[in-house]
């Protein structure tokens, strides 16, 4: 008989960690780069990728609501496609130049505003017990421009990890798995056609970003019961931080191999 893993062992898998985000073109509309993103794009980058060893894992999400200010999540998202990878440690993609170019000059077809970040993963919470349906919420964490504090502001989005899992379990919500991914670092990118099309090979200085909750539930339901109470919405929206944005998503998995 299988064993179930635990959060002891999943979070001792030592995988590095990379969550980029984007928007579609001004130049096209949403519908037309949805399509050239899903029909065109995550097809070749799954070829691409996927008989790559090193390159563990390959998720992609696409941002369907917004928390509201009332709670709920009934506002249309500012956010559109965000991609998550793992890879074998201290392992690069490894693209050659002309892979590089091929991803830029599709790029230039559906997507604008890249911006990459390597992660710090902690799995806070894991309930998970051969469950083959989730309800996925992402929330992203800022901080102003030009503000200092990095160590302070992870340690913040912890305890706020570390309340929220204890929130849900006291309510029994079907939480299931909670992820905090900080920020280590973000890539430098610059314009093509539009802006952020192109990674540039280095890091910014500085980033904004200070990390993600990765929040992973039975039923939407009961998801958004919990995310609509005051004291969980004043434990998420903390004025520590400059912005909280939440979404609800829709997962893709292009391949596992964990």
């Amino acid at each position: 008989m299988s064993v179930p893993p635990t959060s002891a062992n999943r979070s001792a898998q030592p995988y590095d960690k990379t969550l980029s985000t984007f928007n579609p073109l001004t130049a096209r509309g949403r519908e037309e780069c949805e399509r050239h993103y899903t029909e065109v794009h995550t097809r070749f980058a799954r070829h691409l990728l996927r008989d790559r060893h090193h390159v563990v894992s390959y998720h992609i999400d696409r941002a369907v609501a917004q928390y509201d200010v009332r709670g709920g999540f009934g506002q249309r998202p500012d956010a559109w496609r965000i991609v998550i990878l793992r890879l074998q440690p201290g392992t690069r993609l490894g693209l050659s130049s002309e892979e590089q170019e091929q991803v830029v000059q599709d790029h230039r077809n559906c997507l604008r505003d890249l911006r990459s970040f390597r992660l710090s993963e902690r799995v806070v919470l894991d309930e998970l017990r051969g469950q083959t349906a989730l309800v996925k919420y992402l929330f992203h964490f800022e901080r102003a421009p030009g503000e200092e504090g990095v160590r302070g502001d992870a340690e913040r989005l912890g305890e706020i990890a570390d309340q929220l899992a204890r929130r849900a379990e006291d309510g029994d919500v079907g939480l299931r798995l909670l992820v905090q991914d900080t920020v280590l670092s973000e890539q430098a990118t610059e314009a093509v056609d539009e802006p952020g099309q192109r990674s540039i090979g280095r890091l910014l200085e500085q980033t904004t970003k200070v990390g993600f909750l990765e929040c992973y539930f039975d039923e939407q339901e009961w998801a958004e019961d919990l995310f609509v109470l005051p004291d969980v919405r004043a434990l998420l929206l903390d004025p520590h931080f400059a912005a909280v944005r939440g979404y609800r998503v829709e997962e893709g998995c292009g391949f596992d191999h964990r």
